[in-house]
């Protein structure tokens, strides 16, 4: 019996990579007012942030329990691994555990990544690599809800805006932020983000990100680091520079929703 990898379109992993590693992307959807589209497959990262600049700012929809279950049809004979963004963040975790339910199968593995974007990209990777070895879907789904627990990120924003807009700060700290030049600074640990320092511009802020990983004395050096931007290719050649080569990725609509354009984001494992 094969396996198959699945994931969500927050991992922000290219359809051409999905394509050539045999992973199959289950969108979310993003909307400008009525105008609706398909996370990386009918509106391009360029475009996004193209009409990002404009003056309807977007919302973005999970994914549901039927596209789900479409999805498992397609895949009878297989075990199915799913690693979905973490469920503090959506409900598209939550939908692909309804749909399991709902077809009643016990070879469908939903895990929560309890992470996003480029720490999502690591575990689906992780999968893949597990899958070619021949494991079974069973073991791959212990193994990588093992490694949720040890996955870590930080990410530096260019702007307040869409903390604002996503009300995880208010409006008139965002304002007198973005006019200071206040650069946030968050981790994504356990599926939540917390705020965990704030700079003035970017280079600072991204020297905090250096230096607190450089004296992070639980970092797992054996295992592969990774980023993704929004379109901020700048500051993430400076963190490359200081902690390493790793796998970049582009934050594609739905976490540039909530993140904005000119974000950096490190991710990394713990012992």
């Amino acid at each position: 019996m094969s396996v198959k990898i699945i994931t969500d379109s927050t991992a922000d992993i290219s359809v051409e990579e999905a394509q050539k590693a045999g992973i199959q992307i289950v969108p979310l959807t993003v909307h400008f007012g009525d105008e609706q589209y398909v996370d990386k497959f009918t509106i391009t990262n360029e475009e996004f942030y193209e009409k990002l600049n404009g003056d309807v700012m977007p919302t973005t929809t999970q994914v549901s329990p039927q596209s789900f279950l479409d999805v498992y049809a397609e895949y009878p004979d297989d075990d199915i691994v799913g690693i979905f963004i973490s469920q503090k963040l959506s409900g598209t975790y939550q939908s692909a555990v309804i749909a399991k339910e709902e077809c009643g199968r016990d070879n469908i593995y939903p895990i929560d990544s309890a992470t996003v974007t480029a720490g999502m990209a690591l575990l689906v990777r992780e999968a893949v690599r597990l899958r070619d070895e021949g494991l079974s879907g069973k073991e791959i789904s212990e193994k990588i809800t093992a490694l949720t627990q040890k996955v870590e990120m930080m990410a530096v924003f260019n702007t307040m805006k869409y903390l604002v807009k996503g009300g995880r700060i208010s409006s008139t700290k965002g304002v007198l932020g973005n006019l200071l030049g206040i650069k946030p600074i968050i981790q994504v640990k356990d599926g939540v983000l917390e705020p965990i320092g704030k700079e003035r511009g970017m280079k600072k802020a991204c020297d905090f990100v250096v230096e607190r990983l450089g004296r992070m004395e639980n970092l797992e050096n054996s295992m592969p680091i990774a980023y993704a931007h929004s379109f901020n290719l700048q500051d993430i050649a400076f963190l490359k520079q200081a902690l390493g080569e790793g796998e970049t990725f582009e934050m594609g609509s739905v976490v540039g929703t909530h993140a904005g354009p000119g974000a950096v984001i490190v991710a990394y494992f713990l012992k």
